[in-house]
């Protein structure tokens, strides 16, 4: 897994941490300007330079970059603390059906898509820390009614309402970028690999976290007042979400006092390849990246590179060397000095055709239309990051109890992916991209096999931790792969293009995911209380009857509950700890995880017989 992002039931690969090259020149309209060389050493080919060991690369990490990690630790444990059970909330705590749950989360899904295209272009418009501040104040209220919200109203505004918008934009290209700005070509794969270990490190937090307050309910303490909560306890999976709500808080308050927007200047480039793109903040014009260079100190240029602050404010070079994204600073700029309702009329009509304009020329390069059609082969494998926080929860808790360690299994897929990304591109570094991505796909494709064949718990360990081991050796690798084909300057508007394809697959598969539940593995309300508390501890009624009771204080008794959970003899009655044990329940599991299976090994089989398609290009932004 990777941050992303967002509480996506697909963890889209190409909307994800993909390390972007910076300074790679882009085709355009306008032919690069002319400028002198500087009087710096020209830069030295890559096999001449040395290699620095993992140690020595880590270390020469700018210090900004532990803010942006900082942040996306804080926004993954929010991310995952959320999307690992959001299942099972809308279930338990909501009282929605499987069928009703997988299609109200592929709606939200889908809205996380469009709003992800925006927010993709907001990046590019307005900078990292804007973009985070306003996506993580829009986030903490989205959290705040997750929390507190106790019906399905309160439930679709945080889903469909405010999430969206909060959730997509910090899931898509906020940190690329960001990373982009703070890394050289050297570094950049590193840092990359770091960041995805640190996503998972909070997302492994996270689930441990739900683990924990899951198996317990909590007492509403008496100064809490009873417009925000109705009730006298907090159930433990709601407590778990209250606790993403404080960290989606936490990372706001570093965004607004420690997050700027900066951009590293290599020291061993030529000048001309850094004054490329049109974004916020603008690109350096050769003139200041002359002068950042001529007053580098010695240090500085011992690292081969420094690191300035860049005011989205500033002056926008006179002639950018690319289109404007949709939502450019020249496009905002005429909107917002508009005269006249008639002149904003004007600007935005003009801002239109631009943005027509930008969106051609992307859609004219040949790297795009081959980076859609590798999207769409890792759809089919994709989706077990979505059957693992829809599917894998539901199964073990209703096949296996709530004793079972759900979310410690599924954090195995978070301390893999925190643990191996490095290691893992460090012995695979030699190797070119397909020769990585391919195998990592067949692991990562088989890993159901054994679930398919025999459910339960030892299965499931193994298909968690083959996909996980699989993802990291293909998901990264692919994320280089995607950037070096990405044209500079505009990788907001490059990776929104690329997820117009999820417009299409999100609802189907995650409404599948629905089905599969309420079909092969259905809930069993009869045998538990309303959130989720099996009827499992036996009780006495009065003389002559005997019943089930749930959570400590539920009784199971009435037309909502099952006529077999109320007995005169109690060595009969068998109050169920699990589903399995619900009269009447009926399982089909071995088939919903064939059905995984089965879609999973699509992918490999499709990149395979694409490779010749996907290496015919290179970074260099060719033609369709």
């Amino acid at each position: 897994m990777s941050s992303p992002p967002s509480a996506t039931l697909l963890r889209e690969p190409l909307l994800r941490s993909a390390p972007q090259r910076l300074g790679v020149p882009t085709s355009s309209s306008h032919p690069p300007p002319s400028h002198p060389p500087l009087s710096h050493p020209p830069e030295r080919k890559s096999a001449e330079k040395p290699a620095r060991s993992a140690l020595a690369s880590l270390l020469h990490l700018p210090k900004q970059l532990l803010v942006v990690l900082l942040i996306d630790f804080l926004n993954s444990y929010r991310s995952f603390g959320f999307r690992s059970v959001q299942y099972q909330y809308l279930v338990n705590e909501f009282g929605i059906g499987d069928l009703e749950a997988g299609s109200l989360l592929g709606l939200q899904a889908w809205l996380l898509v469009v709003f992800g295209m925006i927010g993709a272009m907001l990046v590019d418009a307005w900078g990292v820390r804007k973009t985070a501040v306003i996506a993580l104040s829009v986030a903490a209220a989205s959290r705040a009614v997750l929390a507190f919200g106790q019906t399905k109203l309160s439930l679709q505004v945080a889903l469909l309402g405010l999430s969206p918008f909060g959730e997509a934009v910090l899931s898509t290209g906020i940190y690329t970028v960001a990373l982009k700005k703070l890394t050289t070509h050297e570094t950049r794969r590193l840092a990359f690999g770091v960041q995805y270990s640190v996503s998972n490190l909070a997302g492994a937090f996270s689930d441990l976290a739900a683990d924990f307050f899951r198996r317990q309910d909590f007492t509403v303490p008496a100064w809490v007042p009873d417009w925000l909560w109705e009730g006298d306890t907090f159930s433990g999976l709601r407590a778990h979400v209250l606790g993403t709500l404080v960290a989606v808080l936490a990372a706001l308050l570093v965004s607004v006092f420690c997050l700027f927007d900066s951009v590293l200047v290599p020291l061993d480039e030529p000048a001309a390849q850094l004054f490329t793109g049109h974004a916020s903040p603008p690109p350096l014009t050769f003139d200041e990246i002359t002068r950042l260079r001529d007053n580098a100190t010695a240090a500085q240029r011992a690292r081969g590179y420094l690191v300035t602050p860049v005011s989205p404010s500033r002056p926008k070079p006179r002639r950018p060397m690319a289109p404007s994204p949709i939502f450019g600073r020249l496009n905002l700029e005429r909107l917002k000095n508009a005269s006249s309702p008639a002149a904003w009329v004007e600007a935005a009509l003009a801002a239109t055709r631009r943005a027509v304009q930008s969106i051609r020329s992307l859609l004219e390069l040949r790297n795009f239309w081959v980076a859609l059609w590798f999207s769409a082969c890792l759809f089919f494998i994709s989706k077990q990051w979505g059957d693992m926080d829809q599917l894998l929860p539901p199964y073990l808790e209703r096949h296996h109890g709530l004793n079972t360690p759900i979310y410690a299994i599924h954090s195995i897929n978070m301390w893999v992916c925190m643990l191996a990304p490095s290691l893992i591109a460090v012995c695979t570094a030699h190797l070119n991209d397909f020769s990585v991505i391919l195998p990592g796909l067949w692991v990562m494709a088989l890993s159901p096999l054994w679930l398919s064949c025999e459910p339960g718990v030892p299965a499931a360990i193994g298909w968690v931790f083959f996909s996980s081991l699989g993802e990291v050796i293909w998901s990264p690798r692919q994320s280089a792969w995607i950037a070096s084909i990405a044209p500079d300057g505009r990788e907001g508007v490059f990776l929104a293009l690329l997820s117009l394809k999820s417009l299409v697959t999100t609802i189907p598969s995650t409404t599948l995911n629905g089905y599969l539940n309420a079909v092969f593995n259905p809930n069993c309300p009869t045998c538990r209380d309303d959130v989720g508390h099996f009827c499992d501890e036996q009780i006495k009624l009065n003389a002559t009857a005997y019943a089930c009771r749930a959570g400590g204080y539920i009784t199971c008794v009435g037309l909502k509950y099952s006529p077999e959970l109320i007995s005169s003899d109690p060595a009969s009655l068998q109050c169920p700890s699990t589903c399995v044990q619900c009269p009447g329940w009926q399982d089909g599991a071995q088939t919903m995880w064939l059905t995984v299976f089965l879609f999973s090994v699509a992918s490999p089989i499709m990149v395979q017989l694409s490779l010749p398609y996907l290496k015919s290009v290179d970074g260099k932004g060719q033609q369709a």
